[in-house]
């Protein structure tokens, strides 16, 4: 059965009733006796999805919203009241798998935020501060404890503490030994299912003699948690890190951009205050001071970046590098400074190799991860930069066609440049030889470059960027279909090295 034919079947043999919360209790008394992969699929459902199809059913009988009321009365059912942090989050996972869709596990952890926050006012100053840190948490997890990431790939301690950097309110950071008791914890207990436990005894009882190698599927199934497979998670190892900044980021900027307004909105209210009428006039927006600094730095900022990231190998300054490419694009674009922001996106894009014959590095593939992360926060402000960030979608299509087996060889050299690389004098054997070894050299180079963007750049990342260009505005719209028919051109005309 489906989860909805399932949600029927019990309503219509009376084990439940016809209402979100009857349901939601249900799911919390019955966990243990039910599939908790449809169970994580009934909390994460979208929110104008409805159990009964219909027009004008209450949301709390089935009609459109009821799985969010579902998954808000599921929540309130927890009592998280002193319970430390990753302890409420273990709790919480416990009864079901999260889905793997992004937006799902977004829905689903934001009602936790929501939850344990109100219940522990002292703890988190804010839901948007728990609510990132609960995803790093989860990010945590896989990333300690999925067998398919490298030890010396692990985070650490300081890249843990690095991370929720400026997630409090007003940009402060959390205590760092509230951060590393929470790591200590994680790296000792990773999070899991009851079944997957069970799993894991009776695979053990089977045969000990191959318990500690990767290829055990119960040693850590990282489905236990996101109801996906181990590899599509190792494909999220490279993002993981640089789209949590981004989302940590985005929050932080809207939640300030909301205390200023309230801030304004108070002052405004009190008229016979003098100093608050003062306050009102002489206050200079921030855009108004840094777009003069910008100006003038901008240029020397960006040769230094680009240099750097050209030479070194060092993850920690490519990350460095890779914060300064994306704060220089969005101080740029939110000064309507087209020129910097134009600049400073082509040489992101440059540094994706994409479209080039040339082996991807770690810093490559962290640049298309950035890229894509500028699109969905930034979109907004691209204008025609939207050309180089669906450039490269497209070609990340192309690499993943070519690592599925379904690309032709034209597809990755292009039909003309294949012909124009194989000499014309016959006789001339040992250039031909000579041509068809660089063939080869080029064709296992994009075999490898296919493989390495199948397994690190998540489609989920990439569908993020479609999703986010419905918020849109008009205006931003437009260039963004402008350079999608460009891009789409340049796909049809066979033309892959400009599309």
């Amino acid at each position: 059965l489906s989860m909805k034919s399932g949600l029927l079947y019990f309503i219509k043999n009376k084990f439940m009733d016809c209402d979100a919360q009857g349901v939601a209790l249900f799911l919390a008394k019955h966990k243990d006796n039910l599939d908790k992969t449809q169970i994580g699929e009934v909390l994460g459902k979208e929110p104008d999805y409805p159990l009964i199809k219909g027009d004008g059913i209450d949301p709390e009988a089935g009609g459109k919203g009821f799985f969010v009321k579902v998954l808000h009365y599921y929540a309130n059912s927890f009592n998280f009241s002193n319970i430390p942090f990753d302890d409420a989050i273990r709790l919480f996972l416990a009864g079901f798998r999260l889905p793997g869709e992004a937006q799902k596990i977004d829905r689903i952890m934001e009602k936790f935020a929501e939850r344990f926050t109100r219940q522990n006012e002292d703890v988190f100053p804010s839901a948007d501060t728990a609510f990132i840190l609960a995803f790093s948490v989860i990010m945590l997890n896989t990333d300690l404890h999925n067998p398919s990431i490298k030890p010396e790939k692990r985070m650490t301690l300081e890249g843990f503490i690095r991370n929720n950097r400026g997630i409090s309110v007003d940009g402060g950071d959390l205590p760092n030994d509230f951060l590393e008791g929470i790591f200590k914890r994680i790296q000792s207990t990773p999070f899991s299912l009851k079944e997957d436990d069970d799993a894991r005894e009776r695979e053990n009882e089977k045969t000990s003699n191959d318990i500690f190698t990767f290829e055990n599927p119960f040693l850590f199934d990282s489905r236990g948690i996101f109801g996906q497979n181990v590899e599509d998670r190792r494909r999220e190892k490279f993002r993981e890190e640089k789209e949590e900044m981004m989302a940590a980021s985005e929050l932080l900027i809207k939640k300030r951009a909301g205390k200023l307004k309230e801030r304004r909105a108070s002052l405004a209210s009190t008229p016979s205050d003098t100093s608050n009428q003062k306050y009102l006039t002489e206050s200079i927006p921030p855009a108004e001071v840094v777009k003069p600094m910008f100006d003038v730095t901008w240029g020397p900022l960006m040769g230094t970046l680009s240099q750097v990231m050209e030479t070194t190998t060092d993850q920690n300054i490519i990350a460095l590098c890779l914060t300064g490419f994306v704060y220089s694009v969005r101080i740029a674009s939110h000064s309507s400074m087209s020129l910097a922001k134009d600049t400073f996106i082509t040489a992101l894009a440059k540094f994706t190799t994409l479209g080039s014959i040339k082996e991807m590095q770690y810093k490559n593939i962290e640049s298309i991860q950035t890229l894509l992360s500028i699109a969905v926060i930034d979109g907004e402000f691209l204008g025609e930069s939207w050309g180089p960030v669906l450039q490269c979608i497209s070609q990340l299509s192309r690499l993943r066609m070519f690592a599925s087996g379904l690309a032709e060889d034209d597809q990755f050299l292009g039909a003309s440049d294949a012909a124009s690389a194989v000499p014309t004098f016959e006789k001339q054997s040992m250039f031909r030889q000579a041509s068809k070894t660089v063939l080869e050299v080029a064709r296992e180079t994009e075999e490898s470059n296919s493989r390495v963007v199948l397994e690190a750049v998540n489609e989920i990342l990439i569908d993020k960027v479609f999703h986010s260009s419905v918020k849109l505005s008009p205006p931003s719209m437009v260039h963004f279909i402008e350079q999608l028919i460009k891009v789409s051109a340049a796909e049809i005309s066979g033309d892959t090295k400009k599309g």
